[in-house]
């Protein structure tokens, strides 16, 4: 009779824990809990006479998918901020100097995801 009850309990809180965060993808908050608007999925301001690159990737499915494109960024090119959306597809650089679009697109292509667009 014990172990029904806790598994009751358990699955009330599980149910709680997914409405809650079906609840949050669909008002628009991030799935990290934040709603900051330094980061690829709410967008990054230009500022400071930065270069902003933009690229359109395919193949990006989570968090995880994220870091491999923003550590790929970091490891190959001198940039002051990298942010990632699985959600839009999206990268975003910032960076002093406009970046090479063929190094980029070698860079992506290293990770097993495709770069679909440079702006």
């Amino acid at each position: 009779m014990g172990n029904v009850i806790i598994c009751a309990v358990l699955a009330v809180i599980i149910a709680t824990i997914i409405f809650k965060m079906v609840n949050d993808k669909k008002s628009g908050k991030l799935s990290c809990g934040g709603n900051c608007a330094g980061c690829a999925g709410c967008g990054v301001k230009n500022t400071g006479g930065d270069v902003q690159t933009v690229l359109t990737i395919d193949g990006m499915m989570c968090g995880m998918c994220e870091a491999h494109i923003n550590d790929a960024i970091r490891q190959n090119f001198n940039v002051k901020k990298v942010a990632s959306s699985h959600k839009t597809g999206k990268v975003i650089i910032l960076s002093q100097e406009p970046l090479d679009k063929t190094d980029l697109k070698e860079a992506i292509e290293k990770t097993g995801y495709r770069l679909l667009k440079i702006e």
